[in-house]
């Protein structure tokens, strides 16, 4: 007999196990595992052979495995951004990844979660990152907030000064939202 219960179950993929890494603990094999996983998600030439970086190391990373494959991932650092107002320091975010094979499972909410948890350890007032306007309600779901009036001059993975129009997010960690400033920022580390 047929079940859909079953069938449900069998298809499953076992959740991952998560785990946050400072840069310099990291193997060789797990740059390799990050790398795989960054290459399916940005595309095969995005990232050095070997390499699990684009632009500049993370200081940590958050890692969600299957057993030897990373699934998801995300790196952080410590900065300090720039505004009119002064110095302003944030839990940097870059390089988040779902595998494509589990995107639309809820990895990508429990991946947010995860660097929640990480952003509150680190003690930050705030997490900051960018990305395409098309990916903000997955991240405003997990309480990130948009900037839409906030310039960004950085500096790129191409080690360029670019202006970022509108493209960055803001999560309150251990301070409100309200202790954001407004203006323009300028991020003078490399870009993860």
């Amino acid at each position: 007999m047929y079940s859909d219960t079953a069938s449900r179950t069998a298809t499953r993929k076992p959740p991952p196990a998560w785990d946050v890494v400072w840069e310099t603990r990291l193997r060789p094999e797990d740059h390799a595992a990050v790398h795989r996983l960054l290459a399916a998600s940005y595309g095969p030439t995005t990232f050095a052979p070997g390499r699990s970086w684009v632009g500049a190391r993370p200081e940590l990373r958050v890692l969600g495995r299957v057993g030897d494959e990373v699934v998801a991932h995300a790196g952080v650092i410590r900065r300090f951004l720039r505004s009119p107002g002064g110095s302003l320091l944030v839990g940097d975010v870059g390089l988040v990844a779902v595998h494509p094979g589990r995107q639309g499972t809820g990895l990508g909410g429990a991946l947010l979660a995860e660097i929640r948890r990480t952003l509150v350890d680190l003690a930050v007032p705030h997490g900051f990152l960018t990305c395409d306007p098309g990916l903000r309600p997955f991240y405003e779901r997990s309480g990130w907030v948009a900037l839409p009036d906030t310039d960004l001059r950085a500096i790129g993975v191409h080690h360029q000064v670019e202006d970022d129009h509108r493209n960055g997010m803001v999560l309150p960690v251990l301070t409100s939202l309200d202790a954001w400033p407004a203006g323009p920022l300028e991020r003078d580390g490399q870009e993860i």
